[in-house]
């Protein structure tokens, strides 16, 4: 084994371990699956690592790519998105895709998508509103740099630069969401914002 990996630890309840599956996984799998560009995420097999830990295989989940973005980020926004968006129309949540994109444009007024971002939330983001006909404002830290922000706003969006850090930037978002056609799509909770988080957790393969 390499001096620099730690020891392989072998959990001896694996076998009899069953992962906790998400209420709505089938909802954000059947939604995922009409998003174009959808496909599984691929697994590399990485068979050197298998002979030096001796096991019998390891994949990578490669994440480098999701619906033409270079994150897995577009997951849970564009579920979160669709489950707030959902929530502010009375959709049901197995409606399609362009069932929602319909209810959207017949909305009263404009609606627009907020977000905080650093990077891939906010692209992510971006492109849901652009998806779905409606604006988008991207709200950024002033240490942001300029060429994230060109790729947040080619995706449609306006973006807000802060005069401070991320977390003003949290806040300025969250103020400047609070209208009547403003929908903020934040991928971590705080207070009592905790529904759209927890749906942009959930992601599926």
């Amino acid at each position: 084994m390499s001096t620099w990996r730690r020891p392989t630890y072998f959990n001896p309840d694996a076998s009899a371990a069953a992962a906790s599956v998400a209420d709505q996984a089938d909802l954000v799998g059947q939604f995922h699956k009409q998003l174009p560009g959808y496909k599984p995420t691929s697994l590399v097999k990485l068979d050197d690592v298998a002979r030096e830990l001796g096991v019998g295989s390891v994949y990578l989940k490669d994440e480098t790519s999701r619906f033409g973005l270079p994150s897995f980020k577009i997951l849970g926004a564009s579920w979160g998105s669709f489950r707030a968006l959902a929530q502010r129309l009375n959709i049901p949540l197995d409606a399609d895709f362009e069932t929602m994109k319909k209810a959207a444009a017949a909305e009263p007024g404009s609606l627009t998508l907020y977000a905080t971002t650093d990077g891939n939330h906010g692209r992510a983001v971006a492109r849901m509103g652009a998806s779905f006909n409606i604006s988008s404002q991207i709200h950024v830290p002033s240490t942001m740099n300029q060429e994230t922000i060109e790729l947040v706003r080619l995706e449609g969006a306006t973006v807000v630069i802060s005069t401070g850090s991320y977390d003003k930037a949290v806040l300025e978002a969250q103020k400047a969401s609070e209208h009547t056609n403003g929908i903020l799509i934040q991928d971590f909770a705080f207070g009592d914002y905790d529904l759209i988080p927890q749906a942009s957790l959930c992601n599926v393969a």
